[in-house]
């Protein structure tokens, strides 16, 4: 395979792409409908906009149209790497190092930056100190707030798809990719302000030889959307522990699992009532969950249920309940101790003060802003299943989400003859999964990444290097706490083997559609994310340590190794080889 056909050409402004924290939002490759409708026509010209909004650039420095600031290799989503050290050679007190080495750390053969003669631009870098000013002292973001709720009047509002015609459901998710585009406005803005107020904790905490504090002054913040599934799902677990109702309707497997527990009197109500709640509130979460093609716990509900299942089994003092309150408190303390050191300071006393406050506020509306797109983007993903069950009913297709192989272009002529497209599909059905085996290139850009994706290396391949013990591997900070245990190795959350609680996984990304897996180990290791990820923020709130940034840790970990973690440092040590 030389090339795949979603594929998108790059900028000659901002010429290089990189996987470094893309593997977060894309750990697998999308599928041609998801990215050719969803990513070109909302995604990336919303995030386009919000980049202009924040005051990194302005919309005419743009070269690419539609409006591109993501790229896309083999499937695979990058980050705009040059657009991001702009935004660090235009904000005052950054630097394109300062960006790179939050993307990248020690990370070899990063393209030095080359400096272009329009980086230099006072209107955007005062239009970007202004942002700075506004990040670190708002209290509130009402266009975030106001994007999370049209997403959910979406969702209340769901119409009837089996009601719909062929064409209105290909109307009715182009609509829904529209409003992508809107809520991406306000998101990107997030994901860009989030970063400050952490970055200047940390800052601090280092000034005052604190550095080991910082990850944990900023743990159980409170208010974190993403993290509430798994407070449910523990609360549903409980409720199963203690009902010998429930616990006989698990008991016969989670096949069918939902009309015993309907004939469970009132526990089985109670559980319901709690189960409608979960899909409502968090229905959209699946792997990879920023593709439209992956199941949902909506679509495939064997996941969550097998998730309860999971957690039903934990004893009670694993309650996300106690490990959050006990990680706040944690965090009270510390953040009056940190206070009282630099109380002779007016200055750092003010400011640590205030990003504290502002860490708070920035994380959960990081989150928020998250469910927003992915709750539309769950939409989309309703609409074309419906399509895609009818055209497996025709004969057209062998498997619902097979429909995501065709283009967003040709959607209207295949609705005029499905049949013409059938061996098309099939064709790139083959493709799309030969995808999912190669690892993509790190950096693209200036002819870097530019070989045919059959030279690709094979992911997790065999000839990485094992750690041995007395190893120690470097990530970064995710959430505090220290941890010895057996690794665990789980490259997909839907098929995790049993895990001890003493059992430490290693994943190659942690989004929070795993969280609730986390409940069943004692720690996490994860492949790629920063202190401001999804993934960590949700273990903090759920008071699980975790080391991120590790790099390969998944292939250079052996599994059942025994393995330690800091999650305040980011390190890994390898303590024994496997038995």
């Amino acid at each position: 395979m030389e090339r795949w056909i979603t594929d998108t050409p790059n900028s000659t402004r901002f010429p290089y792409y990189t996987r470094a924290n893309a593997d977060e939002v894309g750990p697998d490759p999308f599928s041609p409908l998801g990215w050719s409708m969803v990513w070109m026509h909302g995604c990336n010209p919303g995030v386009a906009k919000g980049f202009a909004e924040f005051g990194v650039v302005d919309i005419s420095e743009y070269d690419l149209t539609p409006l591109q600031v993501f790229g896309n290799r083999g499937g695979y989503f990058y980050n705009p790497l040059s657009l991001s050290r702009l935004m660090g050679e235009r904000m005052p007190g950054a630097t394109p190092e300062a960006i790179d080495q939050a993307y990248f750390g020690d990370h070899p053969g990063v393209p030095a930056h080359e400096p272009h003669p329009d980086d230099v631009n006072e209107v955007q870098s005062a239009k970007l100190a202004e942002t700075m000013g506004w990040v670190m002292t708002t209290p509130t973001f009402p266009r975030q707030h106001a994007a999370s709720d049209l997403a959910r009047e979406q969702v209340r509002n769901r119409p009837d798809f089996t009601a719909m015609s062929n064409e209105e459901l290909v109307a009715f998710a182009r609509a829904v990719t529209a409003k992508v585009e809107e809520v991406w406005i306000p998101y990107c803005m997030v994901c860009l302000g989030a970063s400050l107020p952490p970055g200047a904790v940390q800052a601090i905490c280092a000034a005052i030889g604190r550095s080991d504090d910082a990850v944990k002054v900023l743990a159980a913040v409170g208010n974190v959307e993403s993290a509430e599934a798994s407070f449910l799902m523990w609360d549903m677990s409980r409720l199963v522990k203690n009902s010998p109702e429930l616990t006989a309707a698990f008991d016969a497997g989670t096949d069918g699992v939902l009309d015993r527990i309907g004939a469970a009197g009132p526990a089985g109500q109670e559980f319901l009532g709690h189960w409608a709640t979960l899909l409502t509130e968090h229905g959209h979460r699946a792997p990879n969950e920023w593709d439209t093609r992956p199941d949902s716990w909506t679509t495939r509900p064997g996941i969550p249920l097998g998730l309860i299942d999971r957690l039903r089994h934990q004893s009670d003092d694993r309650s996300p309940h106690v490990a959050k309150a006990k990680a706040a408190a944690e965090r009270e303390r510390l953040a009056a101790d940190l206070l009282a050191v630099v109380e002779g300071d007016a200055e750092t006393h003010g400011t640590l003060t205030v990003a504290l406050s502002a860490a708070a506020n920035w994380f959960a509306w990081r989150e928020q802003g998250k469910y927003a797109c992915i709750r539309l983007i769950h939409e989309v993903k309703l609409s074309m299943y419906e399509l895609g069950r009818r055209m497996v009913d025709a004969g057209v297709i062998p498997d619902q989400r097979h429909i995501f192989n065709l283009l967003d272009d040709e959607i209207d002529d295949f609705l005029t003859d499905p049949a013409k497209y059938s061996g098309t599909i099939a064709e790139r059905e083959v493709g799309f999964r030969a995808l999912h085996e190669v690892d993509p290139p790190y950096i693209v850009g200036n002819g870097r990444g530019d070989e045919p994706i059959s030279t690709w290396p094979k992911r997790n391949a065999a000839d990485v290097p094992k750690a041995k013990a007395g190893d120690v591997l470097q990530g970064g900070p995710g959430a505090p706490g220290v941890i010895t245990g057996r690794a665990r190795i789980v490259l997909d959350p839907m098929e995790a083997p049993d895990m001890e609680l003493t059992d430490i996984m290693v994943a190659p990304t942690t989004d929070p559609a795993w969280a609730p897996l986390f409940l069943s180990v004692g720690g996490i290791v994860v492949n790629v994310g920063a202190v401001g990820s999804h993934a960590a923020i949700v273990s903090r709130e759920l008071g699980v340590p975790c080391a991120v940034s590790v790099v390969q840790a998944t292939a250079r970990i052996p599994e059942g190794a025994l393995i330690s973690i800091d999650g305040s440092t980011g390190t890994v040590t390898v303590l024994e080889d496997p038995a």
